[in-house]
């Protein structure tokens, strides 16, 4: 989010050819030419943007010129200073409330019939390339919580570890903490539980762990990243020691990957990779865990925006592990 927001802000002052880069800008010049952008900036639709892309702009903004090497120490949102261009961005927000577009939709969880048509499904199956990626993209998205393009493509192939717990059950958990939207600084502000998550082994075929095990054996050596290009059919064969090509899936490849996982499962309606988010905060929910240990892993800051996110069909889990923080077989 925040390197997309630099970007756009950065392209708006070339359109406008605004000379001083945005680093460069004096607290003044900041404060006018944002008040100009949030009034003027329109996405590639020609549509003005909506309350959440407006707040998450002005977020952005601020932690992209406070983080290294910039530490500038502003503070957008409170400083009398930024008056102006929080009294454009306030106006901005009324226009679209008037407007009926104030509110966010949200995407809704997978229902439990395409969960269980999705687990059976050869489009995640382990006998193909393609398939053993979405299989593992899916697992990684649902227990791990990643979240948005960016931090996908960050994931190596360090990025996980296998382990086995006190009672001998074997489990893949993450490797470090990850910085997300709405804790960018590495999570250094808020305590991070990412760490605890864990994709254990289960008696099913397909299930994450096998997938994921099955798919670092498979990963070309000569990439690091860990979601790589699955080699076609016609480079390809079963008993290859390599099923991947030494490059790192794009960005837009990863927005559109539970698109295609819903088409190729023939699931009954179509899903987005925020409606696999919408699904684990779902199924911990309707479980009975507790809000508060399911923001320590999903990173949300507040148990209003939880709400909205698992406001869905009731769907539920096949199991829950012993611990809340061992995570549902899927």
């Amino acid at each position: 989010m925040t390197n997309w927001s630099v970007s756009t802000f950065k392209a708006w002052c070339n359109e406008k050819q605004i000379q001083t880069s945005m680093e460069n800008m004096t607290v003044g010049q900041l404060d006018t030419n944002l008040r100009r952008f949030y009034a003027e900036a329109r996405n590639k639709s020609g549509e003005s943007y909506s309350k959440s892309s407006l707040l998450g702009f002005r977020h952005s903004f601020e932690r992209y010129l406070n983080a290294p090497p910039l530490g500038r120490g502003l503070k957008l949102s409170s400083v009398p200073r930024f008056k102006r261009s929080n009294e454009m961005l306030n106006s901005q927000i009324v226009r679209l409330k008037r407007q009926g577009k104030e509110n966010v939709t949200h995407k809704p969880a997978i229902e439990s019939e395409n969960l269980m048509r999705l687990r059976a499904a050869p489009a995640i199956a382990l006998s193909n390339p393609l398939a053993l990626l979405r299989n593992v993209w899916f697992h990684v998205i649902l227990f791990f919580f990643r979240r948005g393009r960016e931090g996908q493509r960050l994931l190596k192939k360090t990025s996980f570890k296998f382990e086995v717990d006190a009672s001998g059950r074997r489990f893949v958990t993450m490797a470090h903490d990850e910085a997300t939207k709405n804790h960018p600084e590495g999570v250094t502000d808020v305590s991070s539980n990412e760490k605890l998550p864990r994709i254990y082994e289960t008696p099913e075929e397909n299930d994450g762990y096998k997938a994921l095990k099955y798919y670092m054996a498979k990963l070309n050596p000569r990439s690091d990243a860990s979601f790589q290009y699955p080699r076609k059919n016609s480079k390809w064969n079963y008993d290859d020691k390599v099923w991947f090509d030494a490059r790192p899936i794009g960005g837009n490849k990863l927005d559109g990957m539970m698109k295609s996982i819903s088409e190729e499962a023939e699931l009954s309606k179509m899903s987005t990779n925020n409606s696999v988010r919408a699904t684990e905060i779902t199924l911990w929910s309707n479980a009975g865990v507790e809000n508060c240990r399911i923001m320590a892993i999903s990173g949300h800051r507040s148990e209003q925006s939880l709400t909205l996110q698992h406001a869905a069909p009731d769907i539920t889990a096949p199991h829950l592990q012993r611990s809340p923080f061992e995570k549902l077989d899927l």
